[in-house]
């Protein structure tokens, strides 16, 4: 179940830097863009708490940080279509690795 939160946590994060890139375009939709932005990043920390319950505190801090940071620079990529460079692509991998080592090397 705590991989469900986690990849809702992450679509939650995701949803949210769209909403706030997509307000921040034209001054008539900033308002809008806030409180959206706000409304799914801020209630999707009640996620990252559950995951506080059945990960290492480290772990869930940093794989859910890692994760909503992937996941929103996806979406942003997408739905904004901007161009991402091989390099970028490589530091996506590289934190896409360092999240796989910090569960990997968790305590049980």
């Amino acid at each position: 179940m705590h991989w469900v939160w986690f990849s809702i946590y992450c679509a939650m994060q995701a949803l949210a830097q769209v909403f706030f890139k997509w307000g921040s375009a034209t001054e008539g939709r900033w308002l809008l863009g806030f409180v959206l932005g706000n409304v799914f990043g801020a209630s999707s920390i009640w996620l990252l708490m559950l995951l506080y319950r059945v990960w290492n505190a480290n772990v869930a801090l940093a794989v859910g940080s890692a994760g909503g940071f992937l996941c929103a620079q996806a979406a942003l990529a997408m739905v904004f279509r901007l161009h991402v460079t091989p390099l970028q692509y490589g530091a996506a991998l590289l934190i896409a690795g360092g999240m796989a080592l910090f569960v990997l090397a968790a305590k049980p």
